[in-house]
């Protein structure tokens, strides 16, 4: 018989070797019967050595190449350092297993075993990290810090050849390479916060490859898998990265959770440092909720000043100068899609073709909202969601208080943010931003038998959740707010279309695409360079006949601006 062979992606540094054959040690233990090989694939971050990652941008720097392989079915699975992932995955990713975590702790590197208190103003210390340099700047405002970049080995080479006295490096990437010699000492973390995830590998898979995903979830360490899904959702809800000085460190013991984070401006004078505790079924929860503290404690600011300080260059072009982008989105306050693309250069232009209204308040849903007690769970899937629910909650009942044995599931860290706003915690959040991403989740976790469930929807949601919940429990729906075409447009954006004095439109769902349709005609749709925020909008493009130039990969706001800057790269 011929023996099945799996492919595991890695890049080629030593280190990344290192954890790709633990990876392959560990499924070969499992799966005796199966050729597990390793694939080397080099990463833009592997060939761009000579400029800071605060410079070039890092979502996707060490991972954008081995998705593609992944998609491409070169490989089967990638492996990574964990804290060099987006805490948004790629339309059509996720995230399979992590092993068990190393040393979270950063480490000074010193040629004479120095520690931290015997450096001074004279040294210069390097780190390829502005969250080490700004937490660096606290201990001491006056030490010399620099960017150094390479593999491991490459940088102690530099420092024995001059070019600087001292280093702070994540000391699990130096124990794995039997390197720990060169270690003066370990930061603890109360010093030196460490980057989220740091010292975890992960393994990430395709969606709805089954196969691959019962495979990797053999060798998945559940307590790290709890604890770094709960730092990366602190750092997704601060949008943060290595251009970012933000980490965060997190304690499990037993059913107790407990996680720090801080944000610093780059030279540590500004520095903000919060705790959260709780139970560990709220941990991601209590981390997003965190990082939403933060944010509004002064961490926007914060942010603000450094995104503009890290820019390229502030007297270089744009990338997107003087391009004029159409968004279809509906105007919502939190949209973060129009500054997202203008920091780019771009004239971003909002063209509504959906409006949110609440749902009429029928007899039925008054009649369900009247008897919440009789529900074991509501499902929220959206902030719109949320917010209808309650304004019919208040408008039928006086008050904003649900049953104390309701237990509420949520889709995103936002959505759960936006149920805080009313003083409620979610039981369960899926990080991921589809209901079936969501179901997956909630059915393996909870295991839902003979329960009363309750969804919270909109009213063009499909039958994801219902269709899979109601095999072994009772559903009800109720549709608190519909989406619904603009009640009017603005002449003057159509004639902007028409006369092509517009680069692109983008289209956010299928019904911000329907919508245009009967708003333009068919002959507004002739050579219109339209963006597709992801799948599902695409389909509904090219079930019509028509293509999009383009489809971003995350369904988000980040996801669209990155693929905009890809799209006028080429």
């Amino acid at each position: 018989m011929v023996q099945k062979t799996v492919k595991i992606g890695t890049r080629g540094s030593k280190l990344a070797l290192y954890q790709a054959f633990l990876v392959q040690e560990g499924l070969q233990k499992e799966f005796p019967n199966t050729n597990f090989s390793i694939e080397i694939i080099k990463t833009k971050g592997d060939q761009i050595l000579d400029v800071a990652l605060s410079k070039i941008g890092d979502k996707g720097l060490f991972t954008k190449e081995m998705e593609t392989a992944l998609f491409n079915g070169e490989i089967d699975m990638a492996v990574h350092s964990l804290k060099d992932l987006p805490t948004k995955f790629p339309e059509g990713a996720k995230l399979g297993a992590v092993l068990k975590r190393g040393d979270i702790r950063d480490a000074l590197v010193t040629l004479d075993g120095r520690k931290i208190k015997d450096l001074t103003s004279d040294d210069i210390i390097a780190t390829s990290s502005l969250r080490r340099k700004a937490q660096l700047l606290r201990i001491n405002k006056d030490f010399q810090i620099i960017e150094i970049r390479g593999n491991v080995n490459t940088r102690i080479r530099k420092m024995q050849e001059g070019y600087c006295t001292a280093m702070v490096m994540a000391g699990a990437g130096l124990q794995r390479l039997e390197m720990g010699e060169h270690i003066s000492e370990f930061f603890e973390p109360e010093l030196m916060i460490p980057a989220c995830s740091q010292g975890a590998i992960a393994v990430e898979i395709r969606i709805n490859d089954a196969e691959i995903e019962n495979i990797v979830a053999q060798i998945n360490d559940q307590t790290t898998y709890q604890a770094t899904e709960a730092e990366r959702a602190f750092l997704g809800t601060l949008e943060g990265g290595c251009q970012i000085p933000v980490g965060s460190y997190t304690k499990i013991d037993g059913d107790n959770f407990e996680i720090t984070g801080f944000i610093s401006s780059i030279d540590g004078t500004k520095y903000l440092q919060k705790t959260a505790n709780g139970s560990l079924a709220q941990a991601t929860y209590l981390a997003a909720k965190l990082a939403n503290d933060l944010f509004k404690s002064g961490g926007s600011e914060i942010l603000t000043e450094i995104r503009i300080e890290t820019a390229q260059d502030p007297h270089a072009e744009l990338p997107l100068k003087e391009k004029v982008i159409i968004s279809t989105r509906a105007l919502e306050a939190s949209d973060t899609l129009p500054s997202i693309i203008q920091a780019s250069g771009a004239k971003v232009i909002s063209f509504p073709m959906i409006e949110i209204i609440p749902a009429p308040l029928t007899d039925q849903l008054k009649n369900t909202i009247e008897n919440l007690n009789q529900f074991d769970w509501v499902f929220f899937t959206s902030k719109n969601g949320v917010v209808n629910f309650f304004k019919q909650l208040i408008d039928i009942k006086g008050s904003s208080d649900l049953p104390s044995t309701l237990k509420l599931a949520v889709i995103g860290y936002k959505t759960a943010l936006e149920l805080e706003y009313y003083g409620y915690a979610p039981t369960f959040i899926s990080a991921e931003n589809t209901a079936e991403e969501l179901i997956n989740r909630f059915c393996a976790t909870i295991n839902p038998r003979d329960l009363n469930i309750l969804l919270s929807l909109g009213n063009l949601a499909d039958n994801t959740l219902e269709d899979r919940l109601k095999k072994e429990n009772e559903v009800s729906r109720i549709n608190v707010y519909q989406t619904v075409k603009p009640s009017q447009v603005d002449p003057k954006i159509l004639a902007i279309i028409k006369n092509n004095q517009y680069d692109l439109i983008v289209f956010t769902s299928p019904s911000t695409y329907h919508n245009y349709c009967e708003v333009a005609g068919a002959d507004g749709l002739k050579e219109l360079k339209m963006a597709s925020i992801g799948s599902i909008t695409t389909k509904a493009i090219q079930k019509s006949g028509f293509e999009p130039l383009f489809t971003a990969q995350k369904s988000n706001a980040e996801g669209i601006r990155d693929a905009i800057l890809d799209f006028y790269k080429s």
